[in-house]
């Protein structure tokens, strides 16, 4: 029973933290405007990539790790922890595109999101998924708060805001782990960086699939227009990522499931899809025009729509080919949908605008699918 009462808290974690984000995109337009918003989003879209290079997958690399050699766990975590930290470098590259004093922020965002992001290994091992849950509320609630504060919007200040939530949320969760009490080694290893590069190979390539289309509307497009985007987007995402949360209670007995279970879960998804698309692609639909009214035509959510389908249909054949130790074809898969994806959307946001980012996306998504398809199938014939 508390094993399930963990997975549950797992679940409920996993959508509550994209669910608060959310909440935070919401609030900041409906106070604030699209177009200051958006002057926010535009840069935390350049803050995530680079803290996404300072993570260099060490969350799946270090449990890994943990499992290997349990009384180790505390050492392990402050190696990789210092060797990772000659990544944040790159990040002062940020002072030939903003002006100095956001420039600064966001390296300083970069590098306690850095330290806090780098306590997940520690909490998925353990399974402190309530206790992080609850840090997690809080950090919110202070951002949430402090945004309410302004009356007038000033990127600065909000950096600031957000700085200072992150900051909490690292003293609290340092205090949940007893840091004090543990022993600590300042170490740097390069080889920490060279073992775990696979584990962010594969996460980059997720992420640039997932979200080129987010860095070209940043780059080509105006502030109002980015944070619009971000919104649609990312309300779909979390109507996508229900497959992922369906999923986590099997992801551990999956890999010793047979043809026949695989099968009986294909038919499930197969037959929740649409429904659950629908039902989503509605809400969203009343949630985003009737409160924030962002303006999109229906034709986009229809888009969006069609673009959530195709994940339901192929998650489980994604976890068939983990279980066949094929990751390495899925990030070839992922790195030419998203070259693909690139090369559309650009030609078509030049050509139709904001539509064809909308249209690549779909393309793309089914694309996709078909590739995963094929991939599975070839293992079935040999």
């Amino acid at each position: 029973m508390n094993r399930f009462l963990k997975i549950g808290i797992n679940i409920i974690r996993g959508i509550t933290v994209p669910l608060l984000n959310f909440i935070i995109i919401l609030s900041g337009i409906k106070h604030f405007g699209k177009n200051d918003w958006g002057e926010y989003v535009s840069t935390i879209v350049w803050i995530s990539f680079f803290t996404f290079v300072a993570n260099w997958g060490n969350k799946d690399y270090l449990i890994r790790k943990y499992s290997q050699n349990p009384s180790e766990i505390y050492s392990n975590f402050y190696m990789n922890l210092f060797s990772r930290g000659l990544l944040i470098l790159p990040s002062f590259v940020l002072f030939a595109f903003f002006p100095s004093k956001i420039a600064l922020l966001s390296i300083f965002i970069i590098l306690i999101s850095y330290a806090y992001n780098s306590f997940e290994s520690l909490v998925i091992y353990q399974q402190k998924f309530g206790p992080q849950l609850v840090v997690e509320i809080i950090g919110f609630s202070f951002f949430y708060g402090a945004l309410y504060k302004l009356s007038i919007f000033d990127l600065a200040s909000v950096l600031e805001f957000y700085a200072l939530s992150i900051i909490l949320k690292l003293i609290l969760i340092s205090f949940l782990f007893n840091l004090r009490n543990k022993p600590f080694r300042l170490k740097i290893a390069l080889n920490e960086l060279i073992l775990s590069f696979p584990f962010f190979i594969l996460g980059l390539s997720g992420m640039i699939s997932s979200k080129i289309d987010l860095y070209l509307v940043t780059v080509f497009l105006p502030n109002e227009i980015i944070s619009s985007y971000q919104t649609i987007t990312t309300a779909f995402l979390m109507l996508q990522a229900l497959s992922v949360f369906i999923t986590a209670p099997i992801n551990k007995s999956f890999y010793r499931s047979n043809t026949k279970v695989i099968s009986k879960l294909k038919i499930l998804f197969k037959k929740i899809a649409i429904p659950i698309s629908i039902l989503g692609s509605l809400s969203i639909w009343l949630l985003l025009e009737h409160y924030i009214k962002l303006g999109f035509e229906w034709h986009i959510y229809l888009l969006c729509f069609l673009s959530s389908l195709p994940v339901f249909f192929y998650v489980i054949p994604i976890l068939n080919l983990y279980k066949e130790k094929l990751e390495k074809k899925i990030v070839y898969s992922n790195l030419l949908i998203a070259i693909l994806n690139c090369a559309l959307g650009l030609i078509l946001l030049k050509r139709i605008g904001l539509e064809g980012i909308f249209i690549s996306v779909c393309v793309s998504q089914w694309l996709f699918l078909i590739l995963i398809k094929k991939l599975e199938n070839s293992i079935s014939q040999s």
